[in-house]
């Protein structure tokens, strides 16, 4: 009997493993003597075809009597099916038309057919037996306890080595189920390596099979990846054997939280287990070592940052242990900024192997797609509404270190298929654990309607808690359509703090001169500023230097500065550069513009509500139309909103979406497009 919990929603799917369908055996090998089959039955072969091919080399024999039952995978069987190839199978037999079905060997899928069976491979490879009496069976023994063998005897480890290279038997016995292989090495040549050895419950079902990994002394076992390049012989006397578990598997086990050097781990819990063993690994063989615990949860920490694990988990009571179920895993990976990421090196579909893709509910998930059918090619990564579910997806970007209390810049441009997705909205959020939804995230960014179909470039800024790993998520949540959103261009890099505070920085033209001012209140090892001028406000070339006032290049206290451009032209526009003792170079992007014969009058009058949390309020008059830029900015001077505004002769009232910008203080002024500037107004914004 099972206990069941109720499962997290989220399904990581680079990380979730189907553990249920894995194989309940218990695996030991050990070294004995090989005991020749004399006088066993030699099965009648079937003739295969295409014609070209003999009974020894693709032969097999169908429905062969075990004499008792057999029970495998907790199915009972009393009758096998034998291939020439080293396996056997339960069931449907096998078919005539074989081609070269059965001698490609494959735990994985089973053989080459379409019909579904479990099979047991005690050597399975291309083989060829020196005749058709080499294959032989028996059973042994007195009921209850007797065994029932099948022996290949002289095996060429491929048919074109004619020598023998192996023997070798699969056992079976009854009551306990046990099923063993035992070896032989012959004087024949090893073969190109193609073997598997294991046994499988059933083809294309996920975890279905175990792999044995060599036939001698070292013998360790899979469930999750087949080993099939043998470079030797079996070591004569070998015995491979897998006895079922005494006790139910642990199964519904999954990876319920992650980061780049922590896992945590999760599994039903059994009504009948006592407790339960786990290891995690880098290796996909099953432990030799372990940890025991009675709870079903377990967490390793002091992992390495973008390493493939594997992480094992077994049941036990007082008849024993279960087999161990094994779930591929890999902790996220840690890179440096700045971090750039255009999807170009994307394999269609697949998305980069740093990025993790999550789907809480279901539905279609992101992948990376092709957005231009002509070169250059770009690509993006995507997710397209199937019209069926609701969208709730995710794609988590590698884990980057930020320092706390520095301000850091995300950039990235974002579409959508069509204009009719405007319930398609995008969220940001930042975290140091993948779990459940993200849950206890950070948001940092938030779109609540995207429907235009032009690439739109946004950034943002942001700061983390404490100096730490965080990792970047983005969010996609949509009704039912099957409208599509693109995100491309994504780029995360620090903001150096500028090494002046500049509280403001003025124009205004009198007579033939433009006059420039700025007012410093905080300066730390600053050399000089440089006076920058343009036409265009775009192209910008220096016109003066202009060194710090500030004691050995630092001061606290408010530092005025002024220049007097001589020369200017009918439209200027200038900005200030920032270069400290050490060289750096800060370009300012607080933008001043001075024109002749400003024909306008701007007044902001006031900022509500203040303080503000997610809209500000901000009342503007005007004598005239004008078209304008509303601009907000930062303590440091630093433009953090830049919207295009209509102005209207009389009173405006300009709604500003601060809901994303951090806490603290700020200063919002308006550019008219033929020149008026007004006085910056303060406000503060909370959450």
């Amino acid at each position: 009997m099972k206990k069941i919990y109720p499962h997290l929603l989220i399904i990581f799917l680079v990380l979730f493993y189907n553990a249920s369908a894995q194989v309940n055996y218990l695996f030991n090998s050990y070294q004995s003597s090989y005991t020749h089959l004399e006088n066993g039955i030699h099965p009648p072969l079937d003739n295969p075809s295409p014609a070209g091919y003999y009974e020894e080399d693709e032969g097999f024999a169908n429905q062969v009597p075990i004499g008792f039952t057999f029970k495998y995978n907790n199915t009972n069987y009393t009758h096998l099916n034998i291939n020439v190839n080293g396996f056997v199978t339960f069931g449907e037999g096998f078919t005539p038309n074989v081609n070269d079905r059965y001698n490609t060997n494959n735990l994985m899928s089973g053989p080459m057919q379409e019909n579904v069976r479990p099979l047991i491979a005690p050597f399975w490879a291309d083989l060829w037996l020196k005749n058709t009496k080499c294959l032989s069976y028996t059973v042994k023994g007195l009921a209850p306890n007797r065994q029932f063998i099948v022996q290949w005897d002289s095996a060429s480890w491929h048919y074109n080595m004619l020598e023998p290279a192996i023997s070798f038997q699969m056992i079976l016995s009854e009551g306990t189920n046990k099923i063993q292989f035992s070896y032989k090495a012959l004087n024949g040549p090893e073969g190109t390596g193609d073997v598997s050895v294991g046994i499988a419950t059933c083809s294309f079902c996920t975890g279905s099979f175990l792999s044995v990994n060599s036939v001698d002394g070292n013998a360790r076992l899979s469930g999750v990846k087949e080993f099939k390049n043998f470079s030797s012989k079996p070591v004569t006397g070998t015995v491979i054997e897998f006895e079922p578990g005494k006790c139910e598997m642990p199964d519904d086990a999954m990876v319920s939280a992650y980061n780049n050097k922590e896992i945590s781990f999760s599994w039903n819990t059994l009504i009948d287990a006592t407790e339960y063993n786990y290891a995690i690994t880098t290796s996909p063989l099953q432990p030799i070592t372990y940890n025991t615990t009675s709870s079903n949860t377990a967490t390793f920490n002091n992992l390495d940052a973008g390493e493939q694990y594997y992480i094992h988990v077994r049941a036990s009571n007082a008849n024993g242990k279960s087999g161990w179920i094994t779930i591929p895993t890999k902790t996220a990976n840690v890179v440096s900024l700045p971090y750039s990421e255009k999807f170009e090196n994307a394999a269609v579909p697949a998305v980069p192997e740093d990025i993790h893709i999550a789907n809480p509910i279901g539905g279609n998930s992101w992948k990376t797609i092709v957005t231009n059918n002509v070169a250059p090619f770009n690509k993006a990564i995507s997710i397209y509404g199937d019209n069926t579910n609701n969208s709730d997806a995710w794609f988590i970007l590698p884990g980057m270190q930020f320092n706390g209390g520095l301000t850091y810049k995300l950039q990235f441009k974002y579409r959508a298929s069509d204009t009719l997705g405007g319930d398609q909205k995008i969220e940001i959020r930042l975290g140091k654990m993948m779990n459940n939804a993200m849950s206890g995230w950070q948001t940092i960014y938030k779109n609540v309607k995207i429907n235009q179909i032009k690439f739109k470039d946004t950034s943002f800024l942001f700061a983390a808690p404490t100096n730490d790993v965080y990792f970047i998520a983005f969010r996609c949540i949509s009704a039912k359509s099957k409208s599509a959103i693109f995100i491309d261009d994504i780029n995360v890099n620090k903001i150096n703090p500028l090494p002046v505070k500049i509280i403001s920085f003025t124009g205004k033209k009198e007579f033939y001169v433009n006059n420039i001012t700025w007012q410093t209140s905080a300066e730390i090892n600053n050399s000089y500023f440089e006076l920058q001028r343009s036409l265009d406000g775009k192209n910008f070339t220096s016109i003066a230097k202009i060194d710090s006032k500030a004691s050995n290049g630092s001061s606290s206290s408010i530092l005025n500065y002024s220049y007097a451009d001589y020369t200017p032209n009918m439209v200027n526009y200038y900005r200030l550069k920032i270069i400290d003792k050490a060289k750096n170079e800060y370009d300012g992007q607080n933008i001043i513009r001075i024109a002749d014969q400003i024909p306008t009058k701007i007044t902001l009058h006031r900022i509500f509500p203040n303080p503000a949390k997610n809209i500000a309020n901000i009342v503007v008059y005007s004598t005239f139309n004008v078209k304008g830029t509303l601009q907000i900015t930062d303590s440091y001077g630093r433009v953090v909103i830049s919207n295009q505004i209509d102005l209207y002769n009389g009173d405006n009232i300009l709604q500003v979406d601060i809901s994303r910008l951090s806490t603290g203080n700020y200063y919002a002024k308006i550019l008219g497009h033929i020149g008026e500037l007004t006085k910056a107004k303060a406000f503060i914004k909370v959450l």
